[in-house]
């Protein structure tokens, strides 16, 4: 079958184009329509006849069409509390020139302010920083008109696409060390397992997503050229990849180590050799970036062990060594360390 007259760059499993058309159903939308729209010479619905994939662009185009059947660029997550089509883009460039991230978020949450007001009512949505902790943590909460909590696996998600909206805008990898959800753990957790890699407690008093308070002083370091050719494809790189971001020290390590995570790593002085640069500034431009060694290491096991039990099948003894742990039993207890939850859960 010939899936795609695009060349795909990265290819996107037909699952993803197929969770958009049934949310477009969901809302009875002419899901044939938005097909045609976004350039889909084959129906994602229909069985196909060998693996199929579609590229970056076509599943960016697809959920523009969805936005715009449904009224809503939050593609119906945040139920009966839309973003007005156009919402984000205008969002965008608002935030572009902020001097730091910490303004970015704080002229976010005025502007969120303003646009959900007249779909509904925002309980909270604020900024804390814990600095004794060195954690920043953004907080949202809303209820549907009448007071009612809709559900919020899908606003807790929400959270991390921006967040991931905001690491390519400061060029850093903002990892999320903790989230908490204000409703109940959904029967299916593939989502917020997909957007968070950590412990995640539910039943709380609001959503939540807690980081390193270090990467509020980042600057925004796109162009309004950028920002364009990031629209082209935004939705692929908030809801599937995030943007690999290479400005950043602690980014440019982890693609050293990802090339070979199996055995020991390599020491920290090593390294510092590898980078040319003393061990006292590696250390003083991850501490800017709200990073350390052992944390880029740490995640980068826990990244592709996810990504290797959620989609190869493996077993966890496998996964185990293909991370570099020879014990299965320490590669359970950092597992369960890095995510709230067993290996076996992602099975």
């Amino acid at each position: 079958m010939d899936s795609t007259s695009e060349q795909i760059n990265e290819p996107v499993p037909l699952a993803f184009a197929r969770a958009l058309l049934v949310q477009a159903r969901a809302y009875g939308c002419d899901t044939r329509a938005m097909l045609a729209a976004a350039g889909f010479p084959f129906d994602p619905m229909a069985p196909p006849t060998e693996p199929v994939y579609i590229s970056e662009e076509q599943y960016s185009k697809l959920c523009v069409q969805l936005f715009r059947a449904i009224g809503d660029e939050s593609g119906g997550v945040i139920i009966g509390n839309p973003t007005p089509v156009g919402a984000t883009r205008l969002l965008l460039f608002a935030i572009l020139h902020c001097a730091t991230l910490r303004a970015v978020l704080e002229r976010a949450i005025e502007f969120n302010a303003c646009c959900r007001e007249p779909h509904g009512e925002i309980q909270l949505n604020d900024l804390q920083i814990d600095r004794q902790q060195q954690l920043a943590t953004l907080r949202y909460l809303s209820l549907k008109n009448g007071g009612e909590l809709p559900a919020q696996d899908g606003v807790l998600c929400g959270l991390s696409m921006w967040l991931r909206l905001c690491s390519w805008l400061v060029g850093q990898h903002i990892d999320v060390v903790s989230a908490t959800c204000a409703g109940p753990e959904p029967e299916n957790p593939g989502p917020v397992r997909h957007f968070f890699p950590c412990p995640v407690r539910f039943a709380a008093d609001c959503n939540s997503v807690s980081f390193s308070a270090r990467h509020l002083e980042a600057k925004p370091r796109r162009s309004e050229v950028e920002l364009k050719e990031f629209l082209r494809v935004a939705p692929y790189h908030v809801v599937i990849k995030p943007v690999a971001n290479d400005t950043g020290i602690s980014s440019r390590i982890r693609s050293m180590l990802s090339t070979n995570l199996v055995g020991e790593m390599p020491g920290f002085e090593d390294l510092t050799s590898a980078m040319n640069m003393s061990p006292r500034t590696l250390r003083r431009r991850l501490e800017k970036e709200g990073a350390s060694y052992q944390k880029i290491k740490d995640n980068a096991r826990r990244d592709l062990a996810i990504s290797l039990l959620s989609r190869e099948g493996l077993t966890v003894s496998e996964v185990a060594e293909r991370v570099g742990f020879s014990d299965p039993s320490a590669f359970h207890r950092s597992f369960k360390k890095w995510t709230g939850q067993s290996p076996g859960a992602y099975l």
